[in-house]
């Protein structure tokens, strides 16, 4: 791993990981959760736009309807799902919890018939080992509703990378990122407002939904997508494992939220699940000079998140 690709991974394992601590933030701030995620997705789109600018529109006229519902089952439902799950779970479990989306991304695929081939063998005991950790995760203070909002915010995640590998992958990733925020923006200001009213905005709050929308959005769109340029499907994968870390460990340290037992081996089963997941195949010897191609499994794990999505 050469100097630029470790700078990369290092960069997308903090925009991927502090989301869930800048929420929580914002929301202490007095924001509500709905106003929170109208503000990211607002100054995400006007970073991305004024990158991408009119490819955008170009997303948006080819295919309008399938654009708005990425939107809603990739922004618009788990950021609402994740900011109104964090007024109970701590961040670190947020980060935590949403690593639980490479489990869906291979259901979704089975099911829609995406191309996976024998994945119910890393199914199965993948997913016995990830929800194992989700049960000693649900132990922990603040488990319950806003537990279970976390884990359908990262099934969410996980159909909406499904979605973009079956409808958009001839196309430019950040267009696409772009066109699906274009899409969110009215969508989440339109509940937020009749909701929660107008914001009483504060330094701190400001400060998190900038930083959430330009950084952790726009900024980890861009970085993780030169990661893939840089270390490839299978190096860009190890965010997975990364980025829950940082969230555990920014919120121990900056919120002084506790490390249970629990939570510790909850954690750990979850990122040992992931891996089993996401594990590649043995190598095949080549039968062509140009080699196999990605599976298709892969290439839509890699796809939009998250934040997946991030988040």
């Amino acid at each position: 791993m050469n100097v630029r690709t470790l700078a990369l991974f290092c960069v997308v394992s903090i925009l991927w990981g502090v989301p869930y601590l800048l929420i929580a933030e914002a929301l202490d701030a007095g924001l509500g959760p709905l106003t929170v995620v109208a503000g990211r997705v607002l100054v995400g789109t006007l970073v991305l736009v004024a990158v991408v600018r009119t490819r955008a529109l170009d997303v948006l006229r080819q295919a309008p309807g399938k654009t708005a519902l990425l939107a809603l089952v990739e922004v618009v439902v788990p950021f609402t799902f994740i900011a109104v799950a964090e007024r109970s779970v701590t961040s670190g479990t947020a980060g935590v919890l949403i690593s639980l989306e490479p489990f869906f991304v291979l259901i979704w695929s089975v099911l829609l018939g995406s191309g996976v081939h024998h994945s119910w063998a890393r199914i199965i005991p993948g997913s016995v080992l990830g929800f194992s950790g989700v049960l000693l995760l649900m132990g922990t203070p603040g488990g319950g509703i806003g537990a279970w909002l976390l884990i359908a915010a990262a099934g969410c995640y996980a159909l909406g990378a499904v979605l973009i590998d079956r409808w958009f992958a001839d196309l430019p990733s950040l267009s696409v990122s772009a066109a699906m925020l274009i899409v969110a923006t009215p969508l989440t200001m339109l509940v937020a407002l009749p909701i929660e009213g107008s914001p009483r905005w504060t330094t701190g709050g400001v400060t998190a939904v900038v930083f959430l929308g330009a950084a952790c959005t726009a900024g980890g769109f861009a970085a993780f997508f030169a990661l893939i340029k840089n270390a490839g499907a299978h190096g860009a994968s190890l965010i997975t494992y990364a980025a829950p870390v940082v969230a555990l460990a920014a919120g121990f340290a900056i919120r002084g939220e506790a490390l249970s037992m629990p939570s510790v081996i909850g954690t750990v089963l979850i990122l040992l699940g992931a891996w089993f997941c996401l594990r590649q195949r043995p190598a095949r010897p080549r039968t062509s000079v140009s080699g196999p191609a990605m599976p298709a499994s892969q290439r839509t794990a890699l796809r939009a998140r998250r934040p997946v999505e991030p988040s």
